[in-house]
């Protein structure tokens, strides 16, 4: 570690936390020990925060205080993480039916949280409270799993966003961290030129991105002949789902490994480990469980549905909530790594990314993949379902799309989806992205429910 890196963890980081008024610091520390610990001592120390965080919700918070009422069932009930099945799932029509006034925690003052908002992936962004010690924790959480993609605080890195940087505190902390913030507007080939020769010339030790745009701008420099960086040691991909076609293409152009992680709002942060062989979720601030449900049995990878527990977010508990998302489990041994965390293999994705048509197939992003990575005459595209029998298509294309591609696009998707489905291609200039940023390839209207 060199002399830049100790500054800024032992003089930088602690007096950010004291302006900010968080813990960040120290919950790293905590954080780079406990991720040695046994699976005993992990399973006790979550039995142990279920149990506090269940008494506080009931005693503070009237949704919860409610809800247990209503079903007959008290804090003593549920000694461990064996007795979460007990209490019913909060789904995001609840948290947002019950937000602020049912779901916020009455005994934590305004100064001790802070408002945050999750990405919006699933359509519409969920507002809700943090604590800062929740806060704290997460980052840690986060700066750890950089550590195993061999990041030191300190290092160089760019992080491409869609969002400009307004915050004067975010721009504070981005020239502390050495980070310099580059936003983008649209997915084109000329905003991903100005971004390639940007990362040129920062030529950064670590580079964080969604892994659709980083995708189209490895196609764009594998025409170029190539991206001249010397000090890159990883990429770090998130918020999206990251397909072995992406990953394959990303660092074979950029000559580096991709270290994938995964968050939602109220759970923890999974992140691949230093030998890519799982992700672990960080498992000291947040219960992952694993559900199956009519998607799952159907599915060949079997994926579970992730039902998540924050246990140090008392400012808004999520109590067993159900993420939306689906990863598939890894083998049960040991990760090769030596964390005794869960093994997960892959993460599945958004449920409202998955297709299900009138016979009761389901079609995931996957199915559209080969036809597309074949075309030279497509630059995106884009699937929405607004209802099951009907789905268009929306394609950006370029000067190789003629009549004749038009027309064996059109015919093979017809036949592709059936009689029981109304096609329709749609050629546009763009394709909006989501308000984080992000590309949505597969769109299903919340209305069609999976099970």
């Amino acid at each position: 570690m060199s002399g830049k890196n100790l500054i800024l963890k032992n003089i930088v980081l602690p007096l950010s936390d004291f302006a900010g008024r968080y813990t960040i610091s120290k919950e790293l520390d905590s954080a780079l020990e406990s991720q040695w610990w046994t699976r005993e001592q992990i399973d006790e120390f979550q039995n142990r925060k279920l149990r506090e965080l269940v008494k506080h919700a009931y005693n503070n918070v009237p949704y919860y205080n409610e809800l247990f009422k209503k079903i007959k069932l008290t804090p003593d009930d549920i000694k461990s993480k064996d007795d979460l099945y007990k209490i019913p799932i909060l789904t995001k029509e609840d948290f947002r039916k019950n937000f602020p006034e049912n779901i916020v925690a009455k005994n934590i003052p305004s100064s001790q949280r802070i408002m945050n908002s999750s990405s919006g992936s699933t359509g519409k962004p969920l507002s809700f409270f943090e604590s800062r010690k929740s806060y704290s924790i997460q980052q840690a959480a986060g700066i750890r799993a950089w550590y195993w993609m061999n990041y030191q605080l300190g290092d160089k890195y760019v992080k491409i966003s869609k969002h400009p940087r307004h915050s004067i505190m975010k721009k504070v902390q981005d020239l502390l961290n050495n980070c310099t913030y580059i936003s983008f507007d649209n997915l084109s080939d000329k905003k991903f030129s100005e971004l390639i020769k940007e990362i040129e010339k920062i030529d950064p030790e670590i580079i964080r991105c969604y892994p659709a745009p980083l995708y189209f701008m490895a196609n764009l420099i594998e025409k170029q002949g190539g991206i001249k960086l010397k000090n890159l040691k990883a990429i770090n991909t998130t918020a999206s789902t990251l397909y072995p076609y992406m990953r394959e293409k990303i660092q074979k152009i950029f000559k580096t490994k991709i270290y994938d992680s995964y968050s939602c709002e109220g759970g923890s942060v999974f992140s691949q480990c230093e030998n890519l062989e799982n992700y672990h979720p960080s498992e000291e601030y947040a219960i992952s469980e694993f559900i199956e449900d009519s998607f799952s049995k159907n599915d060949p990878e079997k994926p579970k549905r992730h039902v998540t527990t924050h246990l140090f977010n008392y400012a808004n508990p999520f109590i067993r909530y159900d993420s939306q998302d689906y990863v598939v489990l890894g083998e049960g041994k040991k990760c090769g790594c030596g964390r005794n965390y869960v093994n997960i293999s892959k993460i599945k994705g958004r449920d409202n990314a998955i297709l299900l048509l009138p016979n009761g197939d389901y079609l995931l992003e996957v199915n559209f993949f080969p036809f597309f990575n074949d075309s030279i005459s497509v630059d995106q595209f884009q699937v929405i379902q607004e209802k099951r029998d009907s789905i268009k298509m929306r394609l950006v294309v370029n000067s190789f799309f003629d009549e004749k591609a038009k027309k064996e696009t059109n015919n093979y998707w017809n036949d592709f989806f059936g009689s029981s489905v109304k096609f329709q291609l749609e050629i546009v200039d763009k394709i909006e992205l989501t308000p984080s940023g992000k590309h949505r390839f597969l769109i299903r209207n919340p209305e069609i429910k999976l099970q």
